[in-house]
């Protein structure tokens, strides 16, 4: 089932529906010729690109690198292509432009983007993952507590799952966000200023916290581990999960 929080947009689904109601019955009462009925059982379905996120890890990159949505769609007559963005909100952003299809993001994102008015719908939830998002800090920081990053200017992507994170993170030490001064840079521009030294700490996620660690050239100070609870979320827009059920259905599976 799609879920959506907009409460206005269940208000004008409802009306929708209603006049389409209305609108089936009255052409119910009106017969068409025969000619048009059989123009509409004998035309043919247009092929459909889908485009989805790319995603380096989990289920979204074993089914690119297998191939399998592919060879699903194909004998339909459809096709998949694989788009890439540096975080969950460029994403999101990409959806609501109509520039992707479906996408894969943290709880974060999809709620900024509703938030927003993204006409986005959930197409599915995933399990939480707490150790998949992190505080890492250069290995030979003198920051040993999370209480230590105050005043220390903090890189993380806006609008994200590491927002929410380092807010929770600061509550639970007595702290404010005031209190640090975050650094609003995406995954890629945050790599580059956290090698650099230009900041304190970074909240990121998989893989950056594992190539952080085996680069040698940080550590994990804290991890998400009882900062979240919530999976992350597929998600699509709400006309094309209208469209195209049986593309959504295939992916599912």
């Amino acid at each position: 089932m799609l879920i959506s929080y907009s409460a206005r947009r269940n208000v004008s689904l409802f009306i929708t529906l209603s006049l389409g109601s209305l609108l089936i019955t009255l052409v119910g009462c009106n017969p068409q010729p025969q000619t048009s009925q059989k123009a509409s059982t004998t035309s043919e379905k247009k092929p459909t690109t889908v485009r989805i996120v790319y995603s380096k890890l989990g289920p979204l990159a074993v089914v690119r690198k297998q191939g399998t949505l592919e060879k699903r769609l194909k004998a339909e007559g459809d096709s998949v292509t694989w788009h890439e963005f540096a975080a969950g909100p460029q994403s999101l952003e990409a959806l609501n432009a109509n520039s992707l299809d479906i996408t894969s993001t943290a709880e974060s994102p999809v709620i900024f983007a509703q938030a927003a008015g993204t006409p986005l719908v959930y197409i599915s939830t995933t399990q939480p993952s707490p150790k998949g998002v992190a505080f890492v800090v250069p290995k030979n920081s003198s920051i040993k507590s999370v209480v230590d990053l105050k005043g220390k200017k903090i890189a993380l992507q806006k609008a994200s799952v590491a927002q929410y994170i380092i807010i929770q993170a600061l509550k639970e030490v007595g702290l404010k966000l005031s209190d640090v001064t975050p650094i609003y840079l995406p995954p890629p521009d945050a790599n580059v200023a956290f090698s650099q030294a230009k900041v304190d700490a970074w909240i990121t996620w998989e893989p950056y916290i594992t190539r952080v660690e085996e680069k040698g050239i940080g550590r994990i100070l804290r991890d998400g581990t009882g900062l979240r609870d919530i999976g992350g979320f597929y998600s699509t827009t709400r006309h094309f999960a209208k469209e195209h059920p049986e593309i959504i259905k295939a992916f599912l599976e």
